[in-house]
């Protein structure tokens, strides 16, 4: 079975998600998510380099990336038309008064 490397993009996908599991791992530290997950500190502490590096770039191939939990994510399309559809309104709109008119 022959592999390919990932790509430019998907390379530097796995590095940010490499960075993000690496400095919330820091933030919270191994032992309670190994406590979290059944298995010892020292586990999570050999996975760090290259376990976690190999995950994240899956996570990369698969399209995939992490994010912190109290982030939400949006169709990049559906965003660049909302700001579409505020840039036309602001066209029309001359002054402060005209926000209160319905």
């Amino acid at each position: 079975m022959s592999t390919s490397p990932l790509s430019q993009d998907q390379s530097s996908r796995a590095r940010k998600n490499y960075t993000v599991l690496m400095q919330r791992l820091a933030s919270i530290g191994n032992a309670p998510v190994a406590h979290a997950v059944g298995c010892d500190e020292a586990t999570i502490s050999r996975m760090k380099p290259e376990k976690f590096e190999q995950f994240a770039q899956i996570l990369a191939v698969l399209d995939l990336k992490i994010v912190p939990s109290e982030m939400r994510c949006f169709n990049q399309r559906d965003i660049e038309a909302i700001f579409h559809q505020a840039k036309r309104w602001m066209e029309h709109v001359q002054n402060v008064d005209q926000l209160e008119e319905g």
